[in-house]
């Protein structure tokens, strides 16, 4: 029998004019929240399809160290702009998995991938999936240990963009895994 599932909060949900303000990384002056309806999203069918206008952060630019005035105590903190960035992805999904499934993300990253002197670009795709798949997951409300299988490939393309799909697959059983068995 699963586990019941805690009660969650609703992921934040901003206006149009708000959303179109951190795209663009402009602040906003404080504002009302677009909706005080009632939160209630249906489970959705899989697969789910994202489509991000940006590229997801490195890892190494996710966090910054602050010191915290009030004790004195240095603590590492998200940048603004990973906490923009969770707040826009947030903001773009309207559907709910069911968290008892397991899932694969896919996760295509489109941008220049060759310099003008024809060698390949040095970007690192896997620095970039965890905090996607963070952000990806709890928009849908499941937990991240629920992603099973995680595709990524980087594409040349002229415009930067990130295109994630997440599908429900069947799960596994701990015993006979194909391609995991010895030959």
């Amino acid at each position: 029998m699963a586990a019941p599932q805690p009660d969650r909060t609703p992921p934040l949900r901003i206006s149009a004019e708000q959303y179109r303000a951190l795209a663009h990384g402009r602040r906003q002056a404080a504002a009302k929240p677009a909706s005080r309806k009632q939160w209630s999203r249906g489970v959705a069918q899989a697969p789910v399809r994202i489509a991000l206008p940006f590229l997801p952060p490195s890892v190494n630019k996710l966090f910054t160290t602050v010191r915290d005035p009030a004790s004195g105590v240095i603590k590492r903190v998200l940048t603004s702009n990973a906490r923009r960035i969770r707040k826009l992805i947030c903001a773009m999904v309207s559907a709910e998995l069911d968290p008892t499934r397991v899932y694969e993300l896919r996760i295509d990253i489109y941008l220049n991938a060759w310099t003008r002197a024809g060698k390949v670009r040095r970007v690192d795709l896997t620095n970039r999936v965890k905090f996607l798949e963070d952000c990806v997951c709890t928009a849908l409300g499941i937990d991240d240990s629920h992603v099973f299988r995680v595709i990524m490939e980087k594409h040349d393309a002229d415009q930067e963009r990130t295109v994630v799909n997440i599908r429900a697959i069947e799960a596994q059983s701990g015993e006979a895994r194909p391609g995991l068995d010895a030959a």
